[in-house]
C-alpha cells in the first residue's frame, strides 16, 4: 500500500519527535454482517414491546467465524508490534515497517482463502436457513454470493502525521492552530506509548513469576513455552519499539534480557537451583516496574495469554 507521506511541522518536543520516529498504519476491514433486527410484531411476549430490541443471526458458520476469529488475530499482531494510537490506526515505528508490511500482505492472503471458504458454503446456509429461522425467515436477507463477497475487505495504507502544508497558504492562523493541535496530540500519545509498553511488559513479567511459583504441594506450576516466548518477543522487539525513549524501562529490559539469556524452558522445568534464581530476579524486576507505574499513575493493562 502506497504512503501518505505529510511532513511534520518543526516544532519541537517529544511528540514531533515520536512523530519522525513512527508512520501511522490505518487498517480497514470489512465483514458481511450476520444480524438483522427483527420487529416485535413478530415476537409474543407480556412484555412492553417498546423495551425490547430483538435481532437474530442469519446463519451459524464456523466458516464465517474463523474469519471474525482471523481479524482478531490480527488485531493482535498489531497490538504487539505496533503502538496504539487512534482506533484503527497504530503507530508503526520506522525500522518495523518492512516486517509489518510483509505480514499485513500475508494476513490479506490467508483472509481472502477464508472468504472463499465461507462463500464456498454460504449458498447451501441460504438454503437451511428457512428451515431453522421458520416465520422469521426473510429471503430479502440474503444478498447474492458475488454482494456476498465484496462485503468482506481488508486494507491497510500509511500515512505520516502532521499539518498539510497547503493550509499555510490559505491561512498562516489556522496553519499555526492545527500544529499546536497537532503537536499536542502526539504528546499525549508519547504518554499513552510509554505506559502501553511499561503495563505490556509488566503483565508478562507478573505472568512469569506466577509460573515460577511452587504449587500447594510443594511441585513447581505448570509451564509453557509461551509464558517465556512472549516475554523475550517483548525484550527482543523493545529496542525497535522504545520510540519514546524510556530509559527507565530500557534499564530494566536489558536486566530480564541478561536474566533469561541462554534459558532454556526445559531448564526452567528441571533445574531447581535455575528455577529459584530466575524467579527471584524476575520477583525483583515485576516490583520495580510496579513502581514505575504506580508513580506515573499509569492504569494497568490486561493482555490476553
Amino acid at each position: 500500500m502506497a504512503a501518505q507521506s505529510i511532513p511534520f511541522p518543526a516544532v519541537h518536543g517529544a511528540g514531533p519527535d515520536l512523530a519522525r520516529r513512527t508512520v501511522c498504519i490505518k487498517i480497514e476491514r470489512h465483514r458481511l454482517g450476520n444480524s438483522k433486527k427483527v420487529s416485535t410484531s413478530q415476537i409474543e411476549v407480556d412484555t412492553d414491546k417498546s423495551l425490547l430490541r430483538v435481532s437474530k443471526h442469519l446463519f451459524d458458520s464456523p466458516e464465517y467465524t474463523a474469519i471474525r476469529n482471523f481479524d482478531g488475530e490480527i488485531t493482535r499482531y498489531l497490538e504487539q508490534i505496533c503502538l496504539p494510537f487512534e482506533r484503527g490506526v497504530h503507530l508503526c515505528p520506522l525500522p518495523l515497517v518492512r516486517q509489518v508490511d510483509s505480514k499485513m500482505h500475508e494476513f490479506a492472503c490467508r483472509r481472502s482463502e477464508l472468504v472463499e471458504a465461507f462463500i464456498a458454503v454460504y449458498p447451501e446456509l441460504c438454503k437451511s436457513a428457512p428451515g431453522r429461522l421458520r416465520a422469521l425467515h426473510n429471503p430479502l436477507d440474503y444478498a447474492p454470493v458475488e454482494q456476498v463477497r465484496a462485503a468482506f475487505a481488508f486494507s491497510w495504507r500509511y500515512v505520516s502525521f502532521g499539518v498539510p502544508e497547503q493550509l499555510r497558504e490559505i491561512s498562516t492562523e489556522i496553519w499555526t492552530e492545527e500544529r499546536e493541535k497537532a503537536s499536542r496530540v502526539m504528546s499525549e500519545a508519547v504518554s499513552e506509548v510509554q505506559a502501553v509498553m511499561r503495563s505490556a511488559m509488566a503483565e508478562l513479567v507478573r505472568h512469569m513469576q506466577d509460573r515460577l511459583q511452587d504449587g500447594p504441594d510443594g511441585k513447581p506450576v505448570r509451564f509453557h513455552q509461551t509464558t517465556v516466548s512472549k516475554l523475550v518477543e517483548f525484550l527482543d522487539t523493545f529496542e525497535f519499539r522504545n520510540v519514546t525513549d524510556d530509559s527507565e524501562l530500557k534499564e530494566l529490559v536489558e536486566r530480564a534480557k541478561a536474566l533469561l539469556s541462554g534459558v532454556t524452558v526445559q531448564a526452567l522445568k528441571t533445574t531447581a537451583e535455575l528455577r529459584v534464581h530466575v524467579r527471584n530476579g524476575i520477583a525483583d524486576i515485576a516490583g520495580q516496574l510496579d513502581g514505575l507505574i504506580v508513580r506515573a499513575g499509569v492504569r494497568k493493562l490486561r493482555l490476553a495469554d
